[in-house]
């Protein structure tokens, strides 16, 4: 695989939706391998439109899109899809238990019971949720089902997870303990995320960009 500093390389990436409603439209744009990048933005600037793109479930026009120092390849999105995990801003919790939601990743991917279960107790431990493992899924709070969609996105062990406003709606215990299982998760894995909140990005991102009515143009460091 060619050696590359970016986990991704973007220029002159555009989409746009088919109403025509609204255009993404980013003139250059290099996310580092390690650590984790933030991409800020009031409501309507097209964060979730960008980070679908980088999940590969969106799909634009570009001069440049490189994955891990590759091209991007049209005909193999469905491989890169499996390299990368969305995680949504209203987190989505399955019927069924805590460790059922973490599990099942693993079994899609023909992973082993022993070895599966295993994983799950390491991830719940990263993100601080061993102790509520056989809760079912609809007794958790906000800020724990958080925290449970960062672990079932995790578990897998994907290249980048694209975080979608992650603190939203919680408050400052929970967004204290979502921000402490973030750095530890950026230990394991990239993270990407997007958020209107410019202080939380300067907290956790070694590097941040500005979007702005759909509009990327440079980026900025938290230095």
């Amino acid at each position: 695989m060619p050696q590359s500093n970016f986990i991704y390389r973007l220029k002159d990436l555009t989409f746009s939706y088919e109403t025509g409603s609204f255009t993404l439209s980013v003139d250059e744009l290099s996310i580092e391998q390690n650590g984790i990048t933030g991409i800020a933005g009031p409501s309507g600037s097209g964060k979730t439109t960008l980070l679908l793109n980088l999940a590969f479930l969106l799909v634009g026009q570009w001069t440049t899109f490189e994955f891990e120092g590759r091209p991007v390849d049209r005909k193999r999105l469905i491989l890169l899809r499996n390299r990368v995990t969305y995680v949504p801003q209203n987190p989505i919790l399955f019927s069924g238990t805590v460790e059922s939601n973490l599990l099942y990743p693993l079994k899609l991917r023909n992973v082993k019971d022993r070895e599966a279960r295993g994983l799950v107790r390491d991830v719940a431990e990263i993100v601080d949720i061993e102790n509520i493992l056989e809760s079912r899924s609809h007794q958790v709070s906000g800020g724990e089902a958080q925290r449970v969609c960062l672990a079932r996105a995790l578990v897998f062990e994907p290249d980048v997870i694209l975080l979608d406003e992650p603190t939203a709606n919680l408050d400052e215990e929970n967004v204290n303990n979502i921000e402490k299982a973030l750095k530890a998760v950026s230990e394991r894995t990239k993270l990407i995320l997007v958020s209107h909140d410019m202080e939380q990005v300067r907290r956790l991102c070694a590097n941040l960009s500005i979007l702005r009515h759909g509009k990327l143009r440079s980026e900025k460091s938290t230095m």
